[in-house]
Order: structure tokens, then sequence, then C-alpha cells
């Protein structure tokens, strides 16, 4: 009798549990510049961060193509609702500046790193902008799903900013 009960209520409970955990993610579009010209070889990513046991989630990570513009659509499947304020657009790049006669040349690029580790930050700039929850989707998303964070300057400096150092 216990080993039909438990035949049973095992493999109910599995299903309800993977039926449970859903898929869940975000579409983000936007363009990045440094300058007059397009912010090449930056980086941007999409994540979850997740509090607790379960680790952070990479939804989708690409280099930005020669305009400078990028489109990231990710997606992680989870037991509870993707938390809004842990969903995360990460953009990575590598500034140098160098003064030659009167003249500032400002360089942009993710090899820089591995050509001069020495430099005085050898880590990335990093900015992260939080998503909010309307625009999470649980497929593909429709076009009004779509978050559109415009172009971004990557010239100065911002308030959210900060240095990664893995790659």
């Amino acid at each position: 009798m216990f080993t039909w009960y438990v035949s049973l209520i095992l493999p109910l409970t599995f299903l309800i549990h993977v039926n449970a955990i859903r898929k869940q993610g975000v579409a983000v579009r936007g363009q990045l510049l440094c300058g007059s010209g397009p912010a090449n070889q930056t980086k941007v990513r999409i994540v979850d961060i997740d509090t607790g046991p379960d680790p952070d989630d990479k939804l989708d990570e690409k280099i930005i193509n020669s305009d400078g513009r990028f489109e990231l659509n990710g997606s992680t499947r989870e037991l509870t609702d993707i938390d809004p304020d842990g969903l995360t657009v990460l953009f990575r790049w590598m500034t140098f500046h160098r003064t030659t006669k009167e003249k500032t040349l400002e360089r942009i690029s993710y090899e820089l790193f591995r050509i001069s580790p020495h430099i005085l930050h050898p880590c990335q700039r990093k900015i992260t902008f939080k998503i909010p929850k309307k625009f999470i989707h649980t497929g593909e998303p429709k076009p009004e799903q779509w978050i559109d964070i415009g172009t971004l300057n990557l010239q100065g400096h911002f308030e959210e900013e900060g240095r990664e150092c893995s790659h």
C-alpha cells in the first residue's frame, strides 16, 4: 500500500513542480556611442540577479554591432517571478585617455585590457540599469515588451557606474 502511494504521489509532485518552473525573460535594445562614433567592442548583457542560494542567471550577452546598436533577448526558467529589481542590463567597456600635443584621444576597446593590464584602472567600467516589471515576458516578447533605452554616450560618467574585473 505504501509503495503504491509513493509511486503515485512522488511523480505527481514532480510534475507539479516542473510545470511551476516557467520561462521568463526580458528584451532590450539601444545604441551606445563614444563621442560621435559607436562604442566599439562594448559588451552588453542582461543578468537576473538572484538572492539566496539560487545563482545569478545570464540571460543574454553580445558585443554591440559596428554602428553601436544592440538587441538582447534572453530568458530563464524560475519557480518564482523574476525580480524586476534584480534584472540588470550591464555595459562593460574600457576607456583609455592619452594626450598627444594639445589633443586628447579617447579609445574604447575591450582588447585594450589584454594589451595594457598595467594601466591605473585595469578593470572595465560598468553601468547597470534596472528593468521595470512590465517588460518581463513569458515566451517571445511582444513589440510593447521590448525596452528601448535609447542612445547613450559613454564618454561621460554615470551615477550608477562601477568596475568589473571578470571577463
